[in-house]
């Protein structure tokens, strides 16, 4: 079952979710407020040219809500998955909690998945999955533990990830908390940045 849901999330989730869920958070609550840079709705394509799409929008001013879908050929055929979301610190390096509220299968309601972002520019976004072998069971203590671990080892997280392109934007008005559409993007996107290694990069 963990290899079939790795091969399954390495396809599907194309790095936002994959690897294995956990029962607990690698922190409690946000370690800080959201990044603006994510909010959204980000595009991703794989190497057969079936798409995903992520929306990112605040909850609060350091919660995100995030849904995913899997795009089918008719509407019955898409998948969602809906999470709750925050960032956790570890050390110097930054991650994605993501608490599963709605599963369409594989990640149960209730788990966790984590990932690990980097901004390319306006548009664009790498997002990697944390490569952890701790049980699902394990406490978020030994799991940070782990993740110190291998980033001093440098094998947290593999050499490449999905490239996503935003598509739509939404802006959070940092007073009061009225809901905000999603608007055109001002800029369209253009080639990205080319991105440095995993090996190169300060997490």
């Amino acid at each position: 079952m963990r290899t079939r849901f790795r091969a399954f999330a390495l396809l599907l989730f194309s790095a936002l979710l994959a690897g294995c869920y956990f029962d607990q958070p690698l922190t409690s609550g946000p370690s800080d407020d959201i990044n603006t840079w994510l909010l959204g709705v980000w595009e991703y394509k794989d190497e057969k040219g079936k798409v995903y799409r992520a929306g990112v929008l605040p909850l609060t001013g350091d919660r995100y809500t995030v849904w995913f879908r899997s795009l089918g050929k008719s509407p019955k055929e898409t998948k969602e998955w809906q999470f709750e979301a925050w960032t956790s610190r570890v050390g110097n390096s930054s991650f994605l909690s993501m608490k599963c509220l709605k599963s369409a299968g594989e990640v149960p309601v209730g788990g966790f998945v984590f990932a690990h972002y980097q901004v390319i520019d306006q548009q664009h976004v790498i997002m990697r999955p944390l490569q952890l072998d701790s049980a699902p069971d394990t406490t978020s203590y030994l799991l940070r533990s782990e993740v110190r671990v291998k980033l001093k080892e440098k094998t947290l997280l593999p050499e490449s990830g999905a490239m996503w392109t935003r598509i739509s934007e939404v802006h959070w008005p940092r007073e009061g908390d009225a809901e905000q559409p999603f608007q055109p993007l001002r800029f369209p996107p253009g080639p990205p940045i080319v991105p440095l290694s995993t090996a190169d990069q300060q997490f």
